[in-house]
């Protein structure tokens, strides 16, 4: 049973770095190993999340997510989510990075002092709530997010990745340093 539900953890922190992690860096051959770090994993079937509770750490490349809290969902793949094509029969969609044990991920939320580290900048937070078919991240709980000596915080952050394009609303504020002060 144990080595089931590590077998599932490592696939399924491999597709949300596949899905949601991906840093800006140049592309790679080589796959990116993403490993997870926590007090405890309950994996709820009926339910159909994964949740890591207590110092959770997930590492994927130069990307390291800290939170309190960590809770994957994911929709079944098959016959409830089949597709329907332009001749109007049902597509199965394929097995492959973006699934896991016969399901997708759809979303994936980090709670409680939630702490983003990247080449590309950093980000704290409450909560934030990867969106997989917005390909959107939307940080809450006094969100403050900085990038090379430019500092943006608001009531919420969303960054949306496919367009690299991040909006701040609700009493946006934005800090920027001289040059030779950036850290």
């Amino acid at each position: 049973m144990w080595m089931w539900l590590l077998f599932l953890s490592s696939f399924l922190w491999a597709t949300v770095g596949e899905a949601a992690l991906e840093t800006t860096s140049k592309p790679s051959d080589q796959p990116v190993g993403t490993t997870v770090i926590s007090k405890k994993m309950t994996f709820k079937n009926q339910e159909s999340m994964a949740v890591f509770d207590g110092s959770v750490v997930l590492t994927r490349g130069t990307l390291v997510v800290y939170s309190d809290r960590m809770v994957v969902s994911f929709h079944p793949v098959g016959e409830d989510s089949k597709k329907t094509s332009e001749s109007g029969k049902a597509v199965m969609p394929a097995k492959g990075p973006d699934t896991v044990s016969n399901r997708a991920v759809s979303q994936i939320e980090a709670t409680g002092r939630v702490k983003i580290e990247r080449d590309a900048g950093n980000a704290t937070c409450q909560k934030a709530v990867y969106y997989r078919e917005e390909d959107k991240i939307v940080l809450t709980g006094d969100p403050v997010a900085w990038d090379k000596g430019t500092r943006v915080s608001g009531k919420r952050i969303t960054m949306f990745h496919a367009e690299d394009r991040t909006v701040v609303e609700g009493g946006s504020h934005v800090r920027i340093e001289p040059e030779g002060r950036a850290k």
